[in-house]
């Protein structure tokens, strides 16, 4: 997990340009940064139980901070996924556009970004996520853990065999 997790460690904003379906550990890797651009129409989830498997890559610490604890329960638990459309609406992402409009838009953002103080921007950010890079990479070893134990039970077995025979 630890290049996912390195993201937070980057000084400068990072932005997500999510053009296709983000889905267990993409979303994973999605909820690292620190702005998302959804297609609309892609499909965005931690479907993680669905197949027998505890979340990984601190989904379980990110997702409910994004989109608020109740929201989270119901998309861990449920393993449903949202569209883009959605995901912008619950605060999963910041702006859901056609899949062309996608990186212009990401790009865009990042120009609007950069316009700013340079040191602001940087220090504005370490300031927002003090703290949080730690405590994501304690919750992101303790989900290995679980992740390991549950791809050796039988859930696991099955929710693999149903996903492919799908």
């Amino acid at each position: 997990y630890e290049p996912f997790l390195s993201v937070l460690d980057i000084e400068v904003p990072v932005i997500a340009a999510m053009n296709g379906h983000a889905i267990g550990g993409g979303l994973g890797l999605a909820l690292v940064c620190d702005l998302r651009v959804a297609n609309r129409e892609a499909r965005y989830g931690a479907n993680f139980v669905r197949l027998g498997l505890h979340p990984g890559m601190a989904t379980t610490y990110l997702l409910p901070r994004l989109v608020g604890v109740p929201r989270a329960v119901e998309l861990l638990l449920t393993g449903r996924l949202v569209d883009g459309a959605e995901a912008a609406a619950i605060g999963l992402a910041q702006h859901a556009v056609a899949p062309d409009d996608v990186l212009p838009k990401a790009q865009a953002l990042a120009r609007e970004i950069a316009s700013a103080a340079p040191l602001a921007v940087k220090w504005t950010k370490r300031s927002i996520y003090e703290g949080v890079a730690d405590e994501a990479r304690r919750v992101a070893r303790r989900e290995a853990a679980l992740q390991a134990k549950t791809t050796e039970t039988g859930d696991f077995r099955e929710g693999v065999a149903a996903l492919l025979e799908k």
